[in-house]
């Protein structure tokens, strides 16, 4: 991919200072508003003498305050992977998923790449009302999406193979061991 930044959006607790197979050189900015993975990553995060790994407590709904703050951040000129795992399914219809999505990405230069994974019960139709009443009682917003509704995301973007798939499929170099259900759509699209 090239890209040395990567922004990491809602990335929650069990993650915050596990950068993964970055390369050293790499600048890591996760993005949360919890307070409690505030409290994590100020424990947790560390950095390499060669690259650096920042915590940024931030509201995806406030994409251009977001935008502002991770620029004195990350240098937007270089190539940039915007992460949006597993977030925008808690956003409803009504908080404008999309254009939240499409203002960050506008944000950053062409060539850049989009990782986005979103809920969705397409493969699990009996358990979509039982999982949106589970979150509804915890009091959190939960937006599952069809296939349909998850691809205006990657709009303008072209898709990387291969595609938007079920998280289940997503294997590169061999198949899948065995074929089961996901509750997740997983794509990654690259700005022309």
């Amino acid at each position: 991919m090239g890209a040395h930044l990567f922004w990491l959006r809602g990335w929650g607790v069990g993650d915050v200072g596990a950068p993964g197979p970055y390369e050293p050189s790499a600048r890591i900015v996760h993005a949360d508003n919890d307070p409690i993975v505030l409290r994590h990553a100020e424990a947790l995060l560390v950095s390499a003498p060669e690259g650096a790994t920042d915590y940024l407590h931030a509201d995806v709904r406030e994409p251009e305050a977001t935008l502002e703050r991770a620029r004195g951040l990350m240098d937007f000129d270089r190539p940039v992977a915007l992460s949006l795992i597993a977030l925008m399914h808690f956003l409803p219809d009504d908080q404008d998923p999309y254009g939240i999505t499409r203002t960050l990405v506008d944000a950053l230069p062409a060539g850049i790449c989009l990782v986005l994974s979103h809920g969705t019960a397409d493969q699990h139709p009996e358990l979509g009302q039982e999982t949106r009443t589970a979150y509804k009682k915890g009091a959190i917003a939960l937006r599952m999406r069809t296939r349909a509704e998850v691809e205006p995301f990657f709009e303008g973007l072209d898709l990387v193979e291969p595609g938007l798939d079920p998280a289940t499929e997503r294997y590169r170099e061999e198949p899948a061991p065995a074929v089961e259900r996901s509750g997740f759509y997983v794509g990654v699209g690259r700005v022309r």
